[in-house]
């Protein structure tokens, strides 16, 4: 276990908020503790830990509803509740439709 000096302690409340660089760039610093023990350190003495949101998702290729409308459209039918189905399997219709069209 690191015993963390008054030093230390003084730099990690000058630091708050601390963020996931900040515990980097101290610990590497320090050079004697992990980022992660600071970060623990940091919680246990409740200075404020601003953790970095994740990224978003982004979707890949067309949504249901592109998918949806343009089986829609291929068919030449309306076809209500289809939006329901699974996207994989929207996906295998679309390519028959177009593949018999």
């Amino acid at each position: 276990m690191t015993q963390y000096t008054d030093a230390m302690v003084a730099r990690l409340k000058a630091s708050a908020p601390l963020n996931l660089e900040k515990a980097h760039a101290l610990s590497a610093e320090w050079g004697n503790v992990t980022y992660r023990s600071v970060i623990s350190k940091a919680k246990s003495l409740g200075i404020e830990y601003v953790k970095a949101s994740a990224p978003a998702r982004k979707r890949v290729g067309p949504s249901k509803a592109d998918i949806c409308s343009a089986i829609e459209q291929a068919m030449g039918l309306e076809l209500p509740g289809l939006d329901k189905a699974p996207a994989a399997t929207l996906g295998l219709i679309l390519e028959t439709v177009t593949n018999e069209a």
